[in-house]
C-alpha cells in the first residue's frame, strides 16, 4: 500500500483540549498501529490518557504518576499501555477484563526522570532511559527487568530500540548517538555531528535510515548502512518529536509548527506540509496506517487530529 495521505495533503480535522488546564501542556502521544482511532497521551498533569478518535473522546484516564509523563507506548498486538514519567518511574497498563486499564506493574530501578519507553519489535520486552545515566530492558510479561545498564557516560534523553531488535539508539545532551549491541552491551558505532542536545529519534521501518532532532532545532538524517549523515534540516524552534510513518516514506517532525516531509526518493527529505494549527510548541507527534492520518500533542493542551484530504 502507498503512502498516499500526507502526499495528497492533509488537513486538522479535529481539537480535544483533554488533559487539565491547571497543569497545562500535553508532552507524549502514540496511535495504535493497527486502530488508528486509538490514541494514547500523557500530560503535564501526570495522567495518561486513552482517547477514542472515532467517538471524539476519552476512554479511560489512568492516574497514578506523580509527574508529567514523557513517553507513551500503545502495544500493537496487546491490551497494553506503557508510559514513563518525570517521578522516576515507568507504569505498565494493562487491560485483563475487557473493561479498563489497570496499573499492573511500576518500574522503580531509575533514580532519575524517565524520559522515553520504546517497545521491542517482537513486543515482549521494552526499554527506558533515564536521567540518572542508565538504562533498562524489561520483560513485559514476567515484569522483571533483563537488564540494567549504569554508569553510562552521559543520560540518555531518548533511547529506541532498532527494527531488527539487535541495537538500541540513546541520543545525549552533548551531541552524540550512540548505536548499541544489546546482546554484547557495547557501543557498536557512535554519530557525531548532531549540534545540540538530542531530544529525539526515530528508525524508519527498514532500519536503515535514522532521524535526529535536537535542542538547537537541527533534524539530522542518518544512513546507517555506512553510517554517514545525509542530510540536515532547521526546525522553526527545538526538535521536540521526530517520527517516520509505518512505511518509511514520511518523516513527522514536532518543534514550535509540526512538519511532514517526504521521503520516497531515499535519497533526501522533502516539505510536503506544515501545521501551525497549534499554538503552542508541539511534543509529540504519531502517523496512522499508510500515513493516511497523524496526531499531534502541544503545550496547548491539546490534541490535534489530521486526515487525508
Amino acid at each position: 500500500t502507498s503512502a498516499t495521505g500526507a502526499k495528497s495533503g492533509m488537513t486538522c480535522v479535529s481539537s480535544h483540549p483533554i488533559h487539565q488546564s491547571t497543569a497545562p501542556g500535553i508532552v507524549s502521544v502514540d496511535m495504535h498501529k493497527a486502530d488508528d482511532s486509538r490514541i494514547v497521551t500523557g500530560g503535564v498533569d501526570a495522567q495518561v490518557i486513552l482517547f477514542d478518535a472515532a467517538k471524539e473522546k476519552p476512554i479511560q484516564k489512568m492516574l497514578g504518576h506523580g509527574k508529567k509523563v514523557n513517553s507513551v507506548v500503545l502495544h500493537p498486538q496487546r491490551e497494553v499501555i506503557i508510559s514513563a514519567s518525570s517521578d522516576n518511574t515507568c507504569r505498565v497498563w494493562a487491560n485483563t477484563d475487557g473493561k479498563a486499564y489497570d496499573c499492573v506493574n511500576v518500574v522503580r530501578r531509575h533514580t532519575g526522570e524517565v524520559m522515553e519507553v520504546s517497545l521491542h519489535a517482537l513486543g515482549d520486552y521494552f526499554s527506558t532511559c533515564a536521567k540518572d545515566k542508565s538504562f533498562g530492558i524489561h520483560d513485559l510479561t514476567q515484569g522483571r527487568v533483563v537488564r540494567h545498564v549504569t554508569d553510562l557516560e552521559q543520560s540518555y534523553n531518548c533511547l529506541r530500540f532498532h527494527p531488527d531488535g539487535l541495537l538500541l539508539a540513546g541520543g545525549t545532551s552533548t551531541k552524540v548517538v550512540n548505536l548499541w549491541d544489546i546482546k554484547a552491551q557495547k557501543i557498536v558505532a557512535t554519530l557525531n555531528g548532531q549540534e545540540g542536545e538530542i531530544n529525539t529519534l526515530s528508525f524508519s521501518e527498514n532500519g536503515y535510515y535514522l532521524a535526529s532532532g535536537s535542542k538547537n532545532g537541527q533534524v539530522k538524517l542518518w544512513d546507517l548502512r555506512k553510517p554517514i549523515d545525509i542530510q540536515t534540516l532547521t526546525a522553526d524552534g527545538p526538535v521536540n518529536s521526530v517520527r517516520f510513518d509505518g512505511t518509511g516514506q514520511y518523516l513527522a517532525v514536532a518543534s514550535n509548527s509540526l512538519q511532514v516531509f517526504n521521503f520516497e526518493t531515499k535519497s533526501s527529505l522533502a516539505q510536503t506540509v506544515e501545521f501551525k494549527d497549534h499554538q503552542a510548541p508541539v511534543m509529540g507527534v504519531c502517523f496512522g496506517q499508510h500515513a493516511k492520518s497523524l496526531a499531534s500533542v502541544s503545550m496547548d493542551r491539546s490534541l490535534k487530529l489530521y486526515k487525508a484530504k
